[in-house]
């Protein structure tokens, strides 16, 4: 009888429901120690490659780990007070830490953001998050034809309902010179299409180990500029307020060339002026490229990787090419006559030193330069780019905007 009722037992819907209930607070014990993990790494910067991977994607996860840490709190205590004291309390402590350090996180990079003059709305943050490259061009243009015959095109993001002429902005994606494509960020083009500028994303010529484009590149930049002078009128383009917006090796690039059209001496692909942009907007940006190679940073993703980009870029070492360096670096084009410039930095950036970032700004501003700073917090680079509508997307986009509002009167 006794064997025959703990069978019983171990079928029955008591039974169940306890295996039910332990892997909840397993599963609640998992997801608790992420969030804490995410929260903790974000906020120390000296976890090992904890931190630089939680700098990466706080500014994307923060509000979903806080919730996380929110439920698998209320979780742990409803065990303790059913008598799974020592799980319960586990998953308590580890959820309030990854709600109380998310919270902190959010808290931080909100007020980076709201001092800086952008704005988040973190129900969309939380709940709103989308692909960052799910959005579409109205359509695409060729601009130049290389020569090796290879089609360079435009993305064109129109905005809607626009009367006469829309303040422009070309657009340069990053990629290390070696990666990326036009498009890779279409959601947060079409939303600034859906504020009223008229968005021109350029493709240019890749770098490899064989093919260094410290020259082409900058120069089909200068040409995708000059065409949009060229075509404002059918593309309904403002060319009093232009302004170039760049990320990563894209600022260096949109840098250059504005600096270099202002004082007359932008070389394009395709010949005709390059116009000079009332504005320019820089994300963690690879300025100082000799700095990129000799400061390379450490950790995931750091270092090899980061010198790969400037030897492909310019086909060497500083050492080999002091030349090719000191034309790609940014200082070289800026001086009096080169337009304002907002440059928003990483703090915890791990790809380009934040340093050499900072000591680039300062470099500018005494050549004359007027360079507005902004510091984005326990950030690493490209943090804007896991997700539209993230604490990074909105923030970087509305500071960017605020910005091009004084500027593109």
């Amino acid at each position: 009888m006794t064997g025959s009722k703990s069978s019983s037992q171990l079928t029955g819907p008591w039974s169940l429901a306890k295996t039910v209930r332990a892997a909840g607070l397993i599963l609640a014990l998992v997801l608790g120690a992420i969030s804490a993990v995410i929260g903790l790494a974000s906020l120390i910067p000296g976890l090992g490659p904890l931190s630089p991977i939680a700098a990466r994607w706080a500014p994307t996860v923060a509000p979903l780990a806080a919730l996380a840490g929110l439920i698998v709190l209320v979780l742990g205590i409803a065990a303790v007070r059913r008598g799974c004291r020592r799980t319960g309390a586990v998953a308590t402590v580890l959820g309030g830490v990854g709600t109380a350090a998310n919270v902190a996180v959010i808290i931080v990079l909100v007020g980076a953001i709201s001092a800086a003059g952008g704005t988040v709305n973190l129900f969309t943050a939380t709940f709103g998050l989308s692909a960052i490259n799910a959005g579409t061009p109205d359509r695409k243009e060729v601009y130049e034809t290389t020569g090796s015959g290879d089609d360079l095109s435009v993305s064109i993001y129109e905005p809607e309902g626009s009367n006469g002429s829309a303040p422009t902005i070309m657009y340069v994606h990053g990629g290390g010179w070696i990666a990326g494509e036009p498009d890779a960020s279409s959601s947060e083009l079409r939303e600034l299409a859906d504020h009223g500028y008229l968005v021109v994303s350029v493709e240019y010529e890749l770098a490899t180990l064989d093919n260094a484009t410290w020259q082409s590149a900058p120069s089909q930049v200068a040409c995708a500029a000059s065409w949009i002078q060229t075509h404002a009128d059918a593309l309904g383009a403002d060319m009093d307020r232009l302004a170039f917006w760049g990320e990563s090796s894209g600022s260096n690039m949109v840098a250059n060339t504005a600096g270099a059209a202002a004082q007359g001496t932008a070389e394009s692909s395709c010949g005709g002026k390059v116009p000079v942009p009332a504005a320019v907007i820089a994300d963690y940006p690879a300025f100082d490229v000799t700095g990129l190679y000799e400061n390379a940073p450490t950790g995931p993703g750091a270092g090899t990787g980061t010198r790969l980009f400037a030897t492909s870029y310019t086909g060497g070492t500083p050492e080999e090419y002091p030349e090719r360096y000191a034309t790609a670096n940014s200082v070289t084009h800026l001086d009096a006559p080169a337009p304002p410039m907002l440059m928003m930095t990483a703090m915890r950036d791990d790809v380009i030193t934040p340093a050499d970032q900072l000591a680039w700004a300062e470099a500018a501003r005494s050549r004359g330069v007027d360079v507005e700073t902004v510091r984005i917090p326990l950030a690493n680079h490209a943090y804007t780019q896991k997700s539209k509508n993230s604490l990074g997307s909105q923030g970087h986009l509305s500071i960017a905007e605020a910005y091009l509002s004084e500027r593109l009167r």
